[in-house]
């Protein structure tokens, strides 16, 4: 991991991403960027231009004195190595525009904005990104706070186990030694017998390949079942102590569509842990 992409609205959700990018970065050796955009508002009344570009080029000005405040703020704090990025467009765009700029490995965003129209904006994003991006994103939850990662929670339904799943996961669990925790979910209103031993011949794969083929990491195998996939999930994180989830997401498929419809519904089952989104193919 070296390059993670922090996107600020200097709201405290914001803050708190910026924390756990700073945690996760001093460990990795990695360095941050800090993005701020600015959807310019614009006018078709030709005679007004001139103050529209006032207002824009003043509203930008701002931003940029708060983004480098940001950067000195925490620059002050750690030796991690911060530069910042100032785009002028959609807040969407410009952050998967400047991920795929910079050879990003990490977006760390919150999931709440500052207020009214911006938390339901920022929300909006945060799941927006999920859908769309082709880079893991670490999604922070108003009510987070880092405390190191001890146990984080890999939860599907769909038995991924390769590379391009685990690796993002391995990466964090590397940086303070954390358990993985592998929890396969059986549905039982939806599935039969056959899919429950289907899961658990699959989930004993698992227990026995993994720690052979991720050798420096340890790992925790569970077979949940249960009527709701969020609830059992979040039994599981509270029994657990779990600092951060773990799942895939799939376009055109029924988590991607999840994540893209609302954040509430997609993270309501976790709001205190953060959320690590690995997209899949």
């Amino acid at each position: 991991m070296k390059k993670i992409l922090v996107p600020t609205d200097f709201s405290n959700n914001a803050t708190k991403a910026v924390d756990y990018a700073v945690a996760i970065a001093e460990k990795a050796g990695a360095e941050i960027i800090l993005l701020n955009t600015l959807a310019v508002v614009d006018t078709t009344f030709s005679s007004r231009n001139a103050v529209f570009e006032e207002y824009n080029n003043a509203l930008a000005a701002d931003l940029k004195e708060q983004l480098k405040g940001l950067q000195q703020t925490v620059e002050k704090k750690s030796t991690v190595n911060i530069t910042t990025k100032f785009f002028k467009g959609g807040i969407a765009d410009s952050i998967l525009k400047c991920a795929i700029d910079e050879n990003i490995n990490l977006i760390v965003m919150g999931t709440r904005g500052a207020s009214g129209i911006e938390r339901m904006l920022w929300g909006s994003t945060t799941a927006g990104i999920i859908g769309n991006t082709t880079i893991p994103v670490l999604a922070i939850p108003k009510g987070a706070e880092w405390k190191g990662l001890k146990n984080i929670l890999f939860a599907t339904r769909h038995f991924e186990a390769d590379d391009k799943t685990l690796i993002p996961i391995l990466n964090l669990a590397q940086l303070e030694s954390a358990l993985v925790h592998v929890a396969v979910f059986t549905d039982t209103d939806d599935e039969d017998l056959s899919d429950y031993l289907k899961h658990g011949r699959l989930l004993n794969t698992y227990q026995q390949t993994l720690p052979v083929r991720y050798k420096d990491v340890k790992f925790k195998t569970e077979h949940l079942e249960g009527k709701e996939f969020e609830d059992t999930i979040e039994q599981y994180i509270k029994g657990y102590d779990i600092d951060m989830l773990a799942m895939t997401t799939h376009k055109r498929s029924f988590w991607g569509s999840m994540f893209s419809r609302s954040m509430t519904k997609s993270m309501a089952y976790h709001i205190n842990i953060p959320l690590l989104a690995i997209p899949v193919d």
